[in-house]
């Protein structure tokens, strides 16, 4: 979990959460990287499983300069290379993993004041990885790692492909299922009153990469989707309806690429509450269902109960109110 930060100082390192590390925080005292100007023997091999296993997960910081306890330990000297510290980290580190790390950050904290823990001429080292849309980045010991438990671990078999599933197909979910225009209350349907209620369906592209194939499924009870209600939906531009035994399942294609972080209203649908499943639409089994594809990743799926929806329980009460009225049209 990258901070999102542009900048690091003093009185941010002392306010970290020292009680432990976590899967996005790691702490290095300052031997880890070198002892007075030699930089450590192992420094590059060591921190290249580092930065595998942060960029494979969720990104996060390495602090260099702050032991176990989470104490500033007079930090790390600006001046190891010639070209600075910093300078020489921002160089080597890209090339400690394959493929090469693009997105970090590299922050060099200096001492704030004359009481500061910090040394003259030393500072704090923040290593702030991103988490990459590369992954899996393999170490240089051809292992990849992941952040699981607070350290860096090999990663087996599963982890790999399941960080091949996120970065490399697109990710597109349901954003919200939302009530579409007003409820509409018939009340002179030879077969009694009903109240008929619309939804639109609105998914994005929550991942990085381009989604060239989309389609949406919305699987609805087949109680709710009466003459009117299927009339409407299957109205709308290229919708496909599939009926199984109790439900309606009806899918609809996205011609067109949808791009990262793009939002679209993708498809509308309309159920029908009525004498014979007002009762029905209360339970939590009557959901609307849905799975989402795109291009080969795996279908996103998911479920909303329609009594969730506060439109729907107003309409359940506007039908029993206007049954109860005998608003049925007299024989």
């Amino acid at each position: 979990m990258s901070t999102n930060v542009n900048h690091w100082n003093e009185a941010m390192l002392a306010d970290l959460d020292a009680s432990a590390e976590h899967d996005y925080q790691e702490f290095k005292s300052a031997p880890y990287l070198a002892v007075d100007k030699k930089i450590t023997p192992d420094f590059i091999q060591s921190i290249s499983k580092q930065i595998s296993a942060f960029a494979n997960g969720g990104g996060g910081q390495l602090f260099i300069g702050i032991d176990d306890n989470g104490r500033i330990d007079g930090g790390v000297r600006v001046d190891l290379k010639p070209s600075g510290t910093r300078s020489w980290l921002e160089d080597v580190l890209p090339g400690t993993v394959d493929p090469p790390l693009k997105k970090f950050n590299v922050f060099e904290v200096c001492a704030a004041s004359e009481k500061s823990l910090i040394l003259p001429g030393h500072a704090v080292y923040v290593i702030d990885i991103q988490a990459s849309e590369d992954a899996p980045h393999q170490a240089l010991d051809y292992r990849y790692y992941l952040r699981i438990a607070g350290k860096s671990r090999p990663m087996g078999n599963l982890h790999i492909q399941d960080v091949l599933q996120r970065t490399r197909h697109p990710r597109v979910q349901m954003r919200r299922i939302s009530p579409y225009g007003k409820p509409d209350l018939m009340e002179r349907d030879p077969r009694g009153a009903k109240v008929t209620v619309g939804f639109q369906a609105l998914v994005a592209n929550v991942g990085a990469n381009l989604a060239h194939h989309v389609g949406v499924e919305l699987i609805v009870p087949r109680p709710l989707v009466d003459a009117t209600a299927r009339a409407r939906i299957l109205g709308g531009p290229d919708i496909s309806v599939t009926q199984r035994p109790g439900e309606f399942s009806f899918f609809k294609y996205h011609p067109y690429p949808v791009f990262p972080g793009q939002e679209l209203a993708f498809m509308r649908f309309w159920i029908s509450i009525h004498a014979k499943n007002h009762e029905l639409i209360q339970e939590d089994d009557f959901a609307v269902r849905w799975r989402i594809y795109a291009d080969d990743a795996r279908p996103s799926e998911g479920r909303e109960p329609f009594n969730r929806f506060k439109v729907v329980r107003d309409a359940v009460e506007r039908f029993q109110t206007a049954a109860s009225q005998n608003l049925e049209p007299k024989k």
